[in-house]
């Protein structure tokens, strides 16, 4: 008996002292396979519930959220104007350094031709090649001013007060003008 309730493929040495709890787990397995095969029968007697999953109402989206919206998306866009006036600026900019580059290039060459209109030789041999000679001592004449000396001023337009404020109000008007410029 305890021979036919052993599992195949466990090996026996002659008894079964060896496993005494064999016929222990054995009978435990088979009951456990009974309330198992019970336990299906009667989930399938039972007639089973549908579930009816809850459909969601469609919710509106809130005026606050799509008002949030419109305003980031116009952030947005006037950070990527910002981006776009930067980059043209600093376009702008390095044009400006180069031509300023040329400029003082062209500062340095005008003054040294400006340096040689001076220089006295230079001053000299033009004059002679324009037929020019020094004076002579018949050619010099001098002019006594010992009397006193006196100015006069006199200053146009020397209005009155309303003058003198539509003056300032028109340089101020002006000057407003050129700092916007």
């Amino acid at each position: 008996m305890a021979d036919q309730r052993r599992r195949p493929g466990t090996m026996t040495y002659g008894n079964l002292a060896y496993d005494l709890d064999n016929l222990v787990r054995q009978r435990n397995l088979e009951e456990a396979g009974k309330v198992r095969e019970q336990e299906r029968q009667a989930q399938q007697a039972q007639p089973q519930q549908r579930r009816q999953e809850a459909v969601q109402p469609r919710t509106k989206a809130s005026p606050i959220l799509v008002g949030g919206i419109v305003v980031l998306a116009a952030m947005v866009m006037l950070l990527i104007m910002g981006y776009v006036q930067l980059t043209t600026i600093s376009g702008n900019v390095a044009e400006m350094k180069n031509e300023l580059a040329a400029l003082d290039d062209q500062h340095v060459s005008l003054l040294t031709k400006y340096e040689q209109t001076f220089d006295l030789a230079t001053v000299k041999e033009a004059a002679e090649a324009a037929g020019m000679s020094k004076p002579t001592g018949a050619q010099i004449e001098y002019v006594d001013l010992s009397g006193s000396d006196t100015a006069v001023v006199y200053q146009a337009g020397a209005g009155g007060v309303l003058s003198d404020l539509a003056e300032r109000v028109e340089q101020g008007f002006a000057a407003l003008v050129e700092y916007f410029r």
